[in-house]
């Protein structure tokens, strides 16, 4: 870890630093598959949730709370790619709005 003093004395560690994280040697993935990735992810939540709940509706788990993370986790998760399409959408209108 590298101490602010060290920043101030010696510019160039900075800039070191600021190289070894450029875009460029990054892995590179599209906004698509990332969203496409975290859709994915949260339609397997909702899945997971809904299962467990079957399964404690049958007696298969006895744990309910396991079952209420599990409905918890799948809320959130909807909540977020409502929130993310809505500011998709949002973006989207903006975008449409301006003079070319």
């Amino acid at each position: 870890m590298m101490k602010i003093d060290q920043l101030l004395t010696n510019p160039s560690a900075f800039l070191e630093t600021k190289r070894a994280a450029s875009p460029a040697q990054a892995s590179e993935t599209s906004f698509s598959t990332t969203l496409k990735e975290a859709l994915q992810s949260a339609n397997e939540t909702i899945v997971n949730s809904e299962k467990m709940s079957e399964k404690i509706a049958t007696g298969e788990i006895k744990n309910i709370h396991d079952v209420t993370i599990a409905a918890q986790k799948a809320q959130i998760a909807l909540q977020l790619t409502t929130q993310v399409r809505d500011k998709v959408v949002e973006s989207y209108q903006e975008i449409m709005r301006m003079q070319v």
